[in-house]
């Protein structure tokens, strides 16, 4: 990856970031989705309502969230909160930790214990409070890059 830093006067104050790149793939959408939050400040709590209240969860305690139709699920350390919603709305406001790994479930790294074989060739990851969840193919060569492997 090349970084350049080119002057322009005529934009006073406004910053412009271009990204070049031959295909737009996974890495161009992770570091257009890193610039466009640079400047937003993080939140730790995830706001979340359900059908009678509004929940709030630290994300440090959230170890995933799976989706099936309109439903979702929130696993925390202490609880587990239903709601409805969609997968990728959710995982544009998580941080850094959280990682899709299949249509269906987005797990949080810092929880993650193992990855495993499955029984039809698929993988399995577990996690801490006894869960666990596929990994699909397709999903599982990020997976692979954010642990490092």
């Amino acid at each position: 990856m090349k970084v350049e830093f080119k002057k322009d006067e005529s934009l006073h104050d406004e910053i412009r970031v271009e990204v070049k790149s031959a295909e737009q793939d996974s890495t161009i959408n992770k570091l257009l989705a890193y610039i466009s939050k640079f400047d937003k400040q993080e939140r730790s709590l995830l706001p979340i309502k359900t059908n009678d209240r509004i929940v709030t969860i630290k994300m440090n305690t959230l170890i995933k969230i799976e989706v099936q139709a309109t439903s979702l699920t929130y696993y925390t350390t202490a609880e587990v909160v239903k709601t409805t919603g969609r997968l990728y709305q959710v995982l544009e406001v998580l941080n850094d930790n959280f990682v899709q790994v299949s249509r269906h479930a987005i797990i949080n790294l810092n929880y993650l214990e193992s990855i495993e074989n499955g029984f039809a060739g698929n993988m399995i990851v577990r996690l801490a409070n006894n869960l666990k969840t596929d990994v699909s193919r397709k999903y599982l060569p990020e997976l692979e890059k954010e642990l490092g492997l």
